[in-house]
């Protein structure tokens, strides 16, 4: 079986992968502007996911039910949990946050490099 590396052939494979893998492609340097704003949806997220963690997740009261309850020295590590989440979490968004400082940097860079090349290049009419 042959690839079709035509242009109209390279396009459709490459829009079939943007629709099938459900994955964020930055396919051209305008595509970096939205990157951040996605970044931050997923972020928000990503605060959701640990916050339900440490409201419903972490909760000692079902392990304290009774005094004489079996399950009830568990709830002691509810709190070794809810810390290890918190650290986790932290960590976490600090690397997503460089993660984004970069890319907002980046994307400015690019747009001054493509202005600068746009400034020095002639005018073709």
């Amino acid at each position: 079986m042959t690839d079709d590396l035509s242009p109209s052939g390279v396009a459709d494979a490459v829009a079939s992968d943007l629709l099938a893998d459900g994955d964020i492609d930055v396919t051209s340097w305008t595509d970096l502007e939205h990157l951040p704003r996605e970044m931050d949806a997923l972020a928000a997220q990503y605060a959701e996911i640990f916050g339900y963690a440490r409201t419903w997740v972490c909760q000692r009261a079902g392990f304290e039910p009774s005094p004489v309850c079996l399950l009830r020295p568990l709830a002691e590590l509810m709190d070794v949990l809810t810390s290890v989440l918190g650290t986790v979490e932290r960590v976490g968004r600090d690397h997503w946050d460089d993660l984004h400082d970069g890319v907002v940097a980046t994307t400015a860079d690019l747009r001054t490099v493509d202005a600068w090349v746009a400034d020095v290049l002639p005018v073709v009419a």
